[in-house]
């Protein structure tokens, strides 16, 4: 009797057992999801050539006139620059070099007869002193869209500045405005005329004077700033209806 006692707990408790072990291995209804992000920055980045000009034996009263000269924003953001002009002569002051500038910006480029009729046209106005040559308006003969700009600091302005220039250096700031925005699309090329004034003396003679073309690119964005930028503004004509 007391053997089949045993026998029966033994029975029960292993039930108890297996009972057991089937409630540990049970589980509720449960779903998961997952999301992932990421991010490709953008770029920001210009192309232009290097060589701005060349060239030997000028004289009082030449000029001059510059290739276009083409700034790519090769990047995939739109971008504000702002562009700087240095020029400096080694034996004299570079007060009498007059420095003019034509810009045209497009997405599509206007064929090469509009862009000689527009060179020559701002190179009449150059070569009389006009401090605001003429700028033709902005729409091509194939009616695709560009913007024009042009302007030069005067030999009356670089007179006026003439302690500016006693080291025979001077910075020409301009850009910044609203032609100087460039669409990731977008393309500006521009020219420079540099004249030799017929009042130059011989202190002139052998003289090199020295350029450099320089164009800086920022984000477009709120509280994106260039550094601080020293020397005197270019007043730029009138931009083009």
């Amino acid at each position: 009797m007391r053997v089949a006692k045993k026998a029966f707990l033994g029975t029960a408790l292993a039930g108890a057992l297996v009972v057991s072990a089937g409630f540990g291995t049970y589980s509720w209804f449960t779903d998961v999801k997952t999301a992932n992000g990421t991010i490709d920055n953008g770029t920001l980045t210009l192309g232009m050539d290097t060589e701005l000009f060349k060239h030997t034996n000028f004289a009082p009263s030449q000029m001059l006139v510059s290739d276009f000269k083409k700034i790519d924003n090769t990047g995939s953001l739109d971008q504000t620059l702002r562009a700087s002009y240095t020029h400096s002569v080694d034996k004299a002051s570079v007060r009498k070099y007059k420095v003019g500038y034509l810009a045209v910006k497009y997405a599509e480029r206007p064929n090469e007869t509009v862009l000689k009729d527009m060179a020559i046209a701002f190179q009449k106005g150059f070569d009389k002193g006009e401090t605001n040559p003429v700028v033709p308006n902005g729409k091509s003969r194939t009616a695709a869209s560009y913007e024009v700009e042009g302007g030069l600091l005067s030999a009356d302005e670089a007179s006026a500045m003439k302690a500016q220039a006693a080291n025979h250096e001077k910075t020409i700031h301009f850009g910044e405005g609203k032609f100087w925005k460039l669409k990731d699309n977008q393309n500006i090329e521009i020219m420079f005329f540099v004249k030799l004034l017929d009042s130059a003396g011989n202190e002139y003679q052998g003289a090199h004077y020295d350029a450099e073309f320089k164009v800086e690119a920022k984000q477009t964005d709120d509280g994106a700033e260039f550094g601080p930028a020293a020397g005197t503004e270019m007043e730029p004509a009138a931009e083009a209806k």
